[in-house]
């Protein structure tokens, strides 16, 4: 838990750094948000079923994604998201 909030101020601070031209609170909200859902979804959605195939096969590999992988997931979205959204022009006359 405590990782993934690093993680999150990481990503804040990065996006926050990266606004080119935009207001950086604003994009470092959106860093976050991306941050934050793909982060939910994962949880919700898929972790669940991760966590029970490590819970009856006591694979250390298997709990060690259970416990970490929302936050590699997560974070590979916003940079895909940044990479993406971030280099796009903002000055459209």
């Amino acid at each position: 838990m405590i990782i993934g909030s690093v993680a999150a101020i990481l990503v804040i601070v990065w996006f926050y750094n990266t606004a080119n031209g935009r207001n950086p609170v604003h994009w470092a909200m959106a860093g976050f948000l991306v941050y934050f859902i793909v982060s939910l979804l994962w949880t919700v959605a898929i972790n669940p079923s991760i966590k029970d195939a490590a819970m009856h096969s006591r694979d250390t590999m298997l709990m060690w994604v259970a416990r970490y992988a929302y936050i590699i997931v997560s974070v590979a979205c916003a940079v895909v998201f940044n990479l993406k959204v971030g280099n796009k022009s903002t000055d459209e006359d």
